[in-house]
């Protein structure tokens, strides 16, 4: 996986890593919402679970295709993306039942070549190679919510894990964490490879595949989903160092195993200007080479209120809460709820 970008890591206070990989720009956000607002999963409606949200400003229940484009403004520091990027909230289950939300610190979206465009005969990616910019319009999720299980051979499943970030180490596991952790990572790549012609499917996520030829992060598209786009590569930060008792950490679908980690986006780049990233922002130094076009718009990270008030609803920002908003239960067993998350029910 790749490191944290360097900026935020220094603003949490962690030691810097150098990037080990080339060809990539990173996106910096701070927090805009945490809601169960989903407008690809349940829209118009409300979510089953609490997400935390960064992004463009006009993240609401309802997104038609250019919402996120005409965004005001974006809590992330590359001003021209007003894309929206989610994963579920983190909670802590206290000994009297009740729930305090874990405090969500910002997180950093990679955009990664790793993949390439499907070819008869083709075993792996030609030296040179660069993947398409996510189409406009795009509308993405990986992962399994209900999913409380895992199977170690399935690419869809590696793409989920979680690192535990203390002075002296940062282990990744797949669930969540065996221990206490200063700050906990979670982690979602999405898939690489596109069918080409749709930018949404009645599932949100079989439109898009992993490689077929490689691993999860990388390799060669399948014939059914030819065109290889850059990866995207999620972390979101929690502050988990208040809450020693890591068995008790729990994801707000009633996850305690952390194999439901999964993530949501909607693109809100003005397309030209991604374009012109993917070709000005590649090479080793990534969106630190002089010629990257989105430095020249680049801002600060900063948090801001979405331009459309969250649904009324106590979610923890403001104390413990009695149950998991949606009255999720804690559960180990693989939880089958069709009618709240439409296609997600292959575990």
């Amino acid at each position: 996986m790749p490191s944290f970008n360097s900026a935020l890591i220094a603003a949490l206070g962690l030691p810097l890593i150098k990037l080990a990989h080339g060809q990539i720009f990173t996106v910096n956000c701070q927090p805009l919402t945490i809601q169960r607002g989903d407008p690809i999963i349940s829209p118009g409606g409300i979510s089953a679970h609490v997400h935390a949200v960064i992004g463009g400003t006009a993240f609401q229940q309802t997104m038609g295709l250019n919402t996120a484009l005409n965004a005001k403004d974006t809590t992330c520091d590359k001003k021209i993306d007003k894309s929206n990027y989610w994963q579920p909230q983190l909670y802590h289950q206290n000994s009297d039942g009740s729930f305090d939300l874990i405090h969500f610190q910002g997180s950093a979206v990679y955009y990664l070549n790793r993949a390439c465009d499907y070819a008869e005969g083709r075993t792996q990616c030609p030296p040179g190679f660069s993947p398409a910019a996510p189409p406009a319009g795009l509308r993405m999720v990986t992962g399994n919510p209900m999913r409380r299980t895992i199977d170690e051979s399935l690419f869809e499943h590696q793409a989920m894990q979680h690192v535990c970030l203390n002075a002296a180490s940062s282990d990744n596991t797949y669930g969540l964490p065996k221990q206490s952790c200063d700050r906990m990572r979670a982690e979602t790549f999405f898939q690489s490879c596109w069918d080409g012609k749709n930018l949404d499917s009645d599932n949100h996520s079989s439109h898009m595949a992993y490689p077929a030829i490689g691993t999860y992060d990388g390799g060669v598209c399948p014939k059914s989903h030819p065109k290889a786009i850059f990866s995207l590569f999620y972390e979101f930060f929690y502050d988990t160092a208040p809450y020693k008792d890591f068995n008790k950490w729990v994801y707000a679908m009633g996850d305690p195993t952390g194999y439901g980690l999964h993530g949501d986006f909607i693109n809100g780049w003005d397309q030209n200007a991604l374009e012109t990233a993917i070709q000005t922002c590649s090479g080793p130094q990534g969106a630190y080479s002089p010629d990257c076009s989105i430095n020249k718009n680049a801002g600060s990270a900063v948090g801001l209120n979405p331009e459309i008030a969250a649904p009324a609803e106590e979610v923890g920002l403001n104390g413990p809460v009695a149950k998991l908003p949606g009255n999720n239960p804690v559960t180990m067993s693989p939880i089958m709820k069709r009618s709240s998350v439409a296609g997600r029910v292959k575990l």
